[in-house]
């Protein structure tokens, strides 16, 4: 039966799979380290190839060089038969003799021919030699062992004539034999000039040879040596520093950055795993603000349940005591504790929108005489804790467009914390602002001992109060407020020891969505 097709395919797949997770567990100081075996193994062909080009380089000279040797010893055995031969041959008459002449007291005629004959054989056998070598063509030129038997020859034959009596051939042969002999010294001469400048041309060649090792050599140890450096500053530490990087991020440091200089692709993955460390530090905040809404939202729904019954037995009560009141002053009064409560029943019912997404319906009005409006509620409170509350909505635009409803919330929370904050006698001064670039806000400054440093960090999180009794929800619900309007609020100044500002900043046109802002980019 054959394999099934798909279980081939789970095989190979596996089998991918298993070298994969090799590769990938290989770290990059064995990766460097098969990196630089390659590299020592190319330098070892390198040194191995030129070690064989010294050798081919020493071979092709001794070659030579023994293909001398051989070609003059040949001819300075030829030669000295040769210059034998002619003082023999000369002994006794007036030619001159080639070197030193050899001693021959006690020798008669017939002994001396015996000689010459011999010393005539001796140099034919060598000329013999010297043409049956192949390998002596370079050095004596193609030709010239060939000439020198030749004329060997033709010299035997003259010597043989002459030592039968003939003058006529003695001088022939005296002659040949003298040629013969300075034609194989310039012969020797030629050779040795050629193999001195045979060796000064290897010993060049063997030095050039050496020099050009050395220094692949030494550029081979340097870019070596520049390798490791460069691996361990541009790979190795950015690595690590990654490394490090995801230790502090997986140990929960969320807000922990690593910084690689450079352009290249290491310097790329730093950049990558800073933007993925803020959108997960972003993405749990928003959880976290998701989490404590819904907390927040189950609490102010109990809260307003048990609110909203006390609050219509007070508007009925002041109903029924307008209708008692003798003057007109009291009538007044009551209309007006029956107004703040309808007011805050407004609240409660819009505080329950905090849990969930706001629909914000922004409507063009004057922001100035809007925010008169809304602070005016607040007025009594203030003046019952004997503060001053001061408005000044001169700064702010003409026209703005904004949900007042909910925005009325953040403003109030702010104010009434404010007011809360401030001593009596104290004042607590409702700004304004426009900054001319389509932004504009509400600063709320308070006369109280201000906001500490480790408290402010946490101001605008659900549930954090530094009031004795408070809840924690309202600086929460006015930057929620302020976000749903493509704005934001922050604590603009501590102030402590001398009163804290908070601030709301919004667009003075509403956005098609909600936007988050920060306190630095306005």
């Amino acid at each position: 039966m054959g394999v099934p097709a798909r279980s081939l395919a789970r095989a190979a797949d596996r089998e991918r799979g298993s070298a994969a997770w090799r590769l990938r567990t290989q770290s990059l100081r064995l990766r460097f380290a098969l990196l630089m075996s390659a590299i020592c193994l190319a330098v070892g062909l390198n040194v191995a190839t030129t070690a064989w080009g010294l050798f081919f380089l020493e071979r092709q000279y001794a070659e030579p060089m023994r293909a001398t040797e051989t070609a003059l010893s040949l001819l300075s055995a030829t030669k000295r038969a040769v210059g034998e031969q002619h003082n023999l041959l000369g002994e006794g008459h007036s030619e001159a003799a080639i070197g030193p002449r050899a001693a021959t007291a006690g020798r008669d005629d017939e002994q001396r021919a015996v000689q010459i004959r011999g010393l005539s054989t001796a140099s034919g056998a060598t000329a013999a030699r010297l043409t049956a070598a192949t390998n002596l063509d370079s050095v004596l030129g193609r030709g010239v062992p060939r000439y020198v038997a030749q004329r060997l020859d033709m010299a035997a034959r003259e010597v043989d004539a002459a030592l039968e009596g003939d003058l006529a051939a003695r001088g022939r042969a005296l002659a040949m034999l003298f040629e013969i002999h300075e034609r194989i010294e310039e012969t020797e001469a030629r050779i040795v000039e050629n193999a001195d400048r045979a060796s000064v041309h290897a010993g060049r060649m063997r030095n050039r040879v050496l020099v050009s090792v050395g220094v692949t050599l030494a550029i081979t140890m340097l870019a070596g040596v520049l390798a490791v450096q460069l691996v361990r500053r541009w790979i190795l530490r950015p690595i690590e520093r990654l490394r490090l990087a995801t230790e502090r991020f997986a140990a929960g440091d969320l807000d922990y950055r690593v910084s690689i200089p450079g352009r290249d692709e290491v310097a790329k993955l730093g950049e990558e795993f800073n933007a993925m460390a803020s959108t997960i530090l972003a993405m749990q905040s928003e959880r976290l603000d998701r989490e404590r809404l819904a907390a927040f939202g189950a609490v102010t729904r109990r809260i307003v349940h048990n609110i909203k019954s006390p609050l219509g037995g007070i508007r009925m009560l002041s109903e029924l005591a307008q209708q008692d009141a003798a003057t007109n002053a009291s009538r007044e009064h009551l209309a007006r504790i029956a107004g703040t409560v309808d007011r805050l029943d407004s609240w409660l019912r819009r505080l329950l929108d905090v849990t969930r997404p706001a629909d914000i319906q922004p409507v063009e009005l004057p922001a100035g005489r809007w925010l008169e409006g809304a602070v005016e509620a607040l007025r009594p409170t203030a003046e019952g804790g004997d503060i001053e509350l001061r408005v000044d909505a001169s700064a702010g635009p003409e026209d703005a467009e904004f949900d007042p409803a909910h925005l009325e919330q953040a403003v109030v929370a702010l104010v009434s914390n404010a007011i809360e904050a401030t001593p009596a006698g104290g004042t607590v001064r409702v700004t304004a602002w426009s900054d001319g670039n389509g932004r504009w806000g509400v600063d709320v400054a308070d006369g109280g001992p201000g906001v500490s440093e480790n408290a402010a960090a946490e101001l605008f999180e659900p549930y954090f109060t530094t009031k004795p009794g408070g809840s924690g929800i309202g600086l929460a619900m006015a930057r929620k407020v302020a976000r749903d309007h493509g704005g934001d609020a922050w604590l603009r100044d501590a102030g402590e020891g001398r009163g804290a500002v908070f601030a709301i900043e919004l667009p003075c046109v509403a956005a098609a969505s909600p936007a988050t802002s920060s306190p630095a980019e306005a």
